[in-house]
Order: C-alpha cells, then structure tokens, then sequence
C-alpha cells in the first residue's frame, strides 16, 4: 500500500489548520508525527482517515486520486485511526461496539474474538459492559482492538499508550513492529513522548503551524526535535522544567525540604476506611490523609479502580461506609456542590464531556466559572483568561473550536484561587511538551500556596517526576501508599499489575473478574 499526500489544506474560518502539506507513506514503516498542540496534526490525520474533507489538494492511495475520504470509503481502502476521544456508542455493549463496522459475527464470536485480542494485547476488557461503563483509556483500547480485528491497512495511532503500563506499551509496541515489518502495513504514531517515537519509528515528521516542517530518521536529536517543534527559544524554556531519574527525585526531595509545614500541619482530608461506589463498580476502604501543599500522583492499569477514587475524593462517588472528614466536616452523604463550598476542584480527563461546554463561547465559560464576577465579563477574560492563562483572545469562540492544550488552560483557568484540595485526572494528557510545563507551573503554585493536588497519570515518567507521594491501584485497591523517592517506572508497573516477575499478560489475566 503506498500513501501520498499532496498539498493538503484545510481552513477553519480564519484559522489554517493545515497549509499545503505534502507527505508519502511507504509499506513496512512506523512513521512518527510530532507537533505541538494545534499544530495541525490531527487534522492531517483526519482527513486521511476520512472524518474531514480538506479545503485543497489531494490523497492517492495505490496510485488512485481522491479529492477526499469519508470515514466508510477509508475504512475501504483499509485506513483506520484510533482518536484520542474514541468513537463508540456508550450504552452499547463492549463486544456490540466491536462489531460494529466490522463482518458479521454472532454474540458468541464476538465475545471470544474480542476476549482474544484483549488478551494478546494485555488488555482486561469485559465484552458484556455498556462502554459507557469504561474509562476514556478503556474504551481507547476497545476501539483499538477492533481496528486490529478490521486488519486495516493503514493504522493511525494517536497518544495509543494513554492508561497502559510499561508491560503493556511493551506488548503493543511489540505488535505494531510485527504489523509494520512483517505484514507490511503502515502504521502512524501521533504522539507527545519523545522517547516513543525515538524507541518505535522508522521517520519522524514535524509539524508547526499547520506546515510540515521537518522529517528526521534514527538515530534521532531529542534537542533538535524540540527545536523544529516549537523554535529554539521556547525548546529550551519547554525542557527546562522537565526533570527525571535521579534530578527528579532530588528535586521532590528540595520541595519537600522547602515546605516544611506539610507534616506538621494538621491533615486537610482524612479518609478512614471510606468505601467508594458508583453505579459502575465499588472499592474496598481506604485510610488515608492529605496535607496541605502535598502532591499526590496516583497510578493504575485502566480500570484498576484510580478513576472512582479520584471521583469520590472530589464528591462525584457515592461514600458507601467510612468517614471522610473534609477541613473538620464529615463529607459522607454531602453533594458535589457541598464538596465545592468546601474547597475541593475537580479537573476530569475528558474535557469536552465533563469538563467544558463545547458550543458555548470562552467568555460564557467565564461567566459560569465565576457568578460572583461584578463588572464586564470581558475585563475577567482578559485579566485572568488570557494573561495569566494564555487562553486564545477569542471571547466569542466556542470551547469545542480549541486545541486540546487551550483546552486544558481554559479549564485551569477556571480553577477557583482559593481551592483546598485539586483532583485532576491526567492533567496533561494529550499535551505537547510545553503546554505540560504550563499545567505543572500552575499545580506547582497552587501547591506552593497549601492547595493538596491529587492527580492521575499514564505516564509514570510525570508520577515520578512530580509527585512527593504516589498511591498505586491494582484489582479495583489501594495496592501501595509510598513516597516518590526511590521508586522507579518499573517498580511501579509491577505494583499496578500485582505482580512480580510476570508478564502483564499473565498478572492482568488472574485479575480478570
């Protein structure tokens, strides 16, 4: 299969999200696209897997002209994409969404089908549960597990390693090399995580301001990299916060050192044997205590029971047993809106679905966040918004019109100065390596200023790097409550599939309910 595109151009009313790029995907290759976000990238990917019809230009596919591609004539021609918002209907079954698209199967075929790629991938997927039962990295690995069934021709991957540990971003990446080189395929890897794309791919191609700007093979320049993607001066300010290994331990431990305060200072919320549940699922009690200034990373394998806690934490989760005890109050029973009078934020994962609004304007979004705002609307905007946030100049524009980086800073923007405790949940996923620096700058501040921050990642790489204290979850429990010194990547992957010494293939398969 070989890939051309030429020329192509896509305009969103005055913003070009893509300007005239022209590429050739050949077989038997992993072809890595960098870019800051609103680079452009997932435009120029989904106008290759049919989602967007260009404004200009050109596919060839096989030596066959397309002046574009709707997503059933891609599927055709064996172009697949996994989104990071993935595509799937929620109150369906898993094994039913798997279907869907895809040959004619009974429910029995279905179900082993799908339980045989979950399996080899290292997944613990249940075919009977609604989707709308699984987590955003869940249900990524649904969608991805059809598109390897689909056998596509043509697999674009965006951030494919988001809720999967070092022992299964083995095993995927193990997959896709054998996908590439042995079956011949093309695979596309969109990703923000350098050492991804230096460890899998056969070319990098960079793009900036909706331009391809750069094209690089092994053996690859992280510094130069960085440089084509965001220039040289903001390369440097981008990698400047970006600590890891020893550096990064030694660093929490500085941080640690220079607030004092937190171990002596009374606990700002005590959990003792509090009980989580929802409609979902439920977790065994945890104990626990949070202290001001503290930042926690929290760790699991997707569906591993993090997600329920974070909500219950933050008053989103029904407190089945146990007393949680908020600033001195008893937090059982209190609604979402009680846990906000008390000081608690609440940052999700899936911005658009949880977080924002997607057809009201930036400014509406102000004057939801701050009711008590006297004066123009427009002063808190841009005193707030856009100098203290970077958030677009665009009072007008709705929030669906952003890139995921503005995206996360509307939302940080909206984060009331005066919160207590801050659960956000993978902060920076989908970010490029500067947009990350801006989010810890904030959550650093807050932390700085006594606010407790509560946060999950998939990247353990970011847990290290920025917590003081991590909590590990593994088979729907608190599997480890440690400091951050001294733990390593592959220490925590071992705590997130219970075991040690086996292959997450084999320690996910007895957690299988």
């Amino acid at each position: 299969m070989d890939v051309f595109l030429s020329h192509i151009t896509k305009r969103y009313g005055r913003i070009l999200a893509n300007d005239g790029v022209t590429v050739a995907l050949k077989p038997g290759r992993i072809h890595g696209l960098l870019g800051e976000n609103g680079a452009g990238k997932s435009t120029l990917m989904r106008v290759l897997a049919g989602h967007v019809m260009c404004d200009d230009g050109f596919l060839e596919v096989d030596g066959v002209r397309h002046a574009g591609l709707t997503p059933g004539a891609a599927m055709g021609l064996g172009i697949g994409m996994l989104s990071q918002d993935p595509l799937d209907f929620p109150p369906l079954a898993a094994w039913e969404n798997f279907t869907l698209g895809g040959r004619p199967r009974t429910r029995k075929q279905a179900r082993d089908r799908l339980a045989e790629l979950s399996e080899s991938l290292g997944f613990t997927l249940r075919p009977d549960d609604p989707v709308e039962r699984f987590t955003v990295a869940e249900r990524q690995q649904l969608e991805l597990a059809r598109l390897m069934d689909a056998d596509v021709r043509l697999l674009i991957l965006d951030e494919p390693t988001t809720g999967i540990s070092p022992e299964q971003k083995d095993i995927l990446f193990r997959i896709l090399r054998d996908f590439a080189a042995n079956k011949g395929r093309i695979v596309i890897l969109v990703t923000h995580k350098l050492p991804e794309a230096e460890e899998l791919c056969h070319e990098v191609l960079v793009m900036r301001r909706g331009r391809l700007v750069g094209s690089f093979e092994p053996p690859y320049d992280a510094g130069i990299l960085l440089e084509t993607m965001f220039g040289p001066e903001a390369a440097k300010a981008a990698t400047e916060p970006e600590i890891t290994g020893q550096a990064a331990m030694a660093a929490i431990r500085v941080r640690e050192a220079a607030a004092p305060h937190k171990a002596q200072a009374p606990a700002l919320a005590e959990l003792a044997d509090v009980a989580f549940s929802d409609e979902k699922s439920a977790l065994p009690p945890v104990s626990l205590a949070l202290r001001p200034g503290e930042v926690v990373g929290v760790a699991g394998v997707a569906g591993g029971g993090q997600e329920l806690f974070l909500r219950g934490l933050a008053g989103l989760a029904r407190i089945r047993s146990g007393r949680y005890g908020l600033g001195g109050a008893d937090m059982r029973g209190r609604t979402m809106a009680a846990f906000s009078r008390a000081g608690v934020h609440f940052l999700p994962a899936s911005r658009m679905e949880e977080g924002l609004f997607p057809g009201l304007s930036l400014a509406d979004h102000a004057r939801l966040g701050f009711p008590d705002e006297k004066g123009d609307i427009r002063d808190l905007f841009s005193r707030r918004f856009v100098d203290r946030f970077h958030v677009p100049d665009q009072p007008g524009a709705p929030a669906a019109s952003l890139s995921g980086g503005n995206q996360q800073r509307l939302l940080l923007s909206l984060i009331p100065d005066n919160t207590r405790l801050l659960v956000a949940e993978s902060p920076t996923r989908g970010l490029d390596v500067a947009s990350c620096a801006q989010v810890w700058e904030h959550l650093h501040a807050l932390a700085a200023q006594g606010t407790a921050v509560v946060f999950s990642s998939e990247d353990l790489d970011e847990i290290l790097a920025r917590s003081g204290r991590i909590l590990v979850f593994y088979n729907r429990r608190l599997a480890a409550d440690t400091p951050a010194a001294g733990q390593t990547v592959r220490g925590l992957g071992r705590h997130m599939t219970g075991r040690v010494g086996q292959t997450a293939a084999q320690a996910l398969s007895d957690a299988k309910p």
